[in-house]
């Protein structure tokens, strides 16, 4: 019987094609798939599709799960990954179908399979760690040592990019090689075709020369790096193509997914100018979250809809950036902040409406006095008022950043607005900050503020 073992394809589908061509030439009847579908190819989903219809034997690679995995790791990759491989994992987890997506989740990380009595392990790192490189110069000894972690007569791995055929301790190990980005300085695409019959086991790993030009336009087509066309033209990794001081070696400041929108956009340069003035971000999440919900809970008073919602979260997110520079007037720093740290999509007028709401979190109620208040137009400045007494209240009932509100709700009569907080412990810096802080939302509404507190 003759399979054909795959790997790292890297959603190089002009690669994988010209495999499949010469692969279907040596009259194999399987295909095995050691994973990494995906990963700084441009063809991600064509990729998968094409596998599926050979019917190829596959598992999931570290690369796969990444993409699959992205969003729960966006915040701590962005911040510690290489700009271009985070933009490798944020691309093709939002240009990834669903259906896609599903698939590659279902993927197991190993399977063991029978081949004319042989029994074989597939495996994309090594037996012993999903991130173990397995290559020519890995020891013998080391070899043998994952040989006595397997019960199996041969191991066929990927992830180092590196073919080879080796035997220790009574177990062939195969390194299929990369099929859509090889490493070793060899453009081609590499796979190895293992042969088992009544002359025993045989593997020939095979270089296949394919269309790079159509890789590379693809990528270009789609707005990528150039440093990733540069993978697939000259046959090296990331990290040694970013070595050469080509004009396309441009560190990317932040990555932009293509199906990003525009809100998505305007919260991701909130949290950034945020992270950048070391914001203390569980208390600004907590007082944006009671904020939030004082508007949901109040809608049949201020009418306003979901734009000033949306300010009402920037303004929260950034209502005490200005602790940067210190505690003093920070509430007048943060509206500084602002104003000149947010750009595009914000234009001025939005800058001062979220300015002025982190600033009126604080200190004076509005005044005509304000310059960035009074360039407000009538609406403009109601908006403000009534967004920026939500924030007072709100951050009065996290006075002392402990997340002592739990949950609220509001009972609303013709004198009075009624806030019942579900608390973890008796609130009484909450309740005297809060009900300080409430003077502008009783100016707002005309209405007397109350404050109930229950015990959760």
């Amino acid at each position: 019987m003759r399979v054909a073992l795959i790997g790292d394809v890297h959603a190089n589908l002009p690669a994988l094609e010209a495999v499949l061509e010469h692969a279907d030439e040596q009259e194999v009847e399987a295909i095995w798939n050691v994973g990494d579908f995906v990963g700084y190819g441009a063809f991600p989903n064509q990729v998968v599709k094409r596998l599926r219809q050979e019917q190829a034997v596959s598992i999931v690679g570290n690369y796969d799960r990444k993409v699959v995995g992205f969003k729960k790791k966006r915040d701590k990759w962005r911040k510690k990954k290489q700009a271009q491989k985070f933009l490798a994992f944020q691309w093709a987890h939002h240009t990834l179908t669903r259906k896609n997506h599903k698939y590659l989740r279902s993927l197991p990380e190993e399977r063991e399979l029978r081949i004319d009595g042989l029994r074989v392990l597939l495996t994309h790192a090594s037996p012993a760690s999903p991130r173990e490189h397995l290559t020519l110069e890995t020891s013998q000894q080391r070899l043998q040592e994952l040989a006595s972690l397997v019960e199996t007569d041969v191991v066929v791995c990927g992830h180092s990019h590196r073919p080879f055929a080796r035997e220790a301790g009574g177990v062939q190990f195969i390194n299929t090689g990369s099929v859509g980005r090889p490493d070793d300085g060899d453009p081609r695409a590499c796979y190895a075709v293992l042969d088992v019959g009544g002359r025993g086991l045989r593997v020939c790993h095979h270089r296949v020369a394919y269309d790079v030009g159509r890789a590379a336009s693809a990528l270009r087509e789609q707005a990528l790096p150039e440093a990733f066309a540069q993978m697939a033209i000259l046959g090296h990794a990331l990290d040694d193509v970013m070595k050469a001081p080509q004009e396309w070696d441009v560190p990317l400041e932040e990555p932009v997914p293509w199906d990003e929108t525009d809100e998505e956009r305007r919260l991701r340069m909130v949290r950034r100018l945020a992270e950048s003035c070391e914001y203390e971000e569980e208390h600004s999440r907590h007082v944006t979250q009671l904020s939030l919900q004082l508007f949901d809970e109040l809608r049949s008073l201020h009418y306003l809809g979901a734009e000033e919602r949306s300010w009402l979260l920037y303004g929260g997110l950034l209502h005490d950036i200005g602790w940067v520079e210190g505690r003093k007037g920070h509430h007048k720093t943060s509206l500084r902040l602002i104003l000149n740290g947010l750009d595009s999509p914000f234009d001025e007028r939005e800058r001062r409406i979220i300015g002025s709401i982190a600033r009126y979190h604080r200190g004076a109620l509005p005044k005509d006095k304000h310059d960035h208040f009074a360039a407000l137009s009538p609406i403009d400045q109601y908006r403000v008022t009534i967004l920026s007494a939500l924030l007072r209240v709100a951050d009065g009932l996290d006075r002392t950043h402990r997340n002592v509100v739990q949950d609220l709700s509001c009972d609303l009569s013709p004198h009075r607005i009624g806030v019942r907080c579900a608390v973890c412990m008796y609130p009484v810096p909450e309740r005297d900050a809060a009900l300080e802080k409430g003077d502008l939302l009783e100016r707002a509404f005309d209405r007397e503020l109350l404050i109930e507190w229950q015990p959760v």
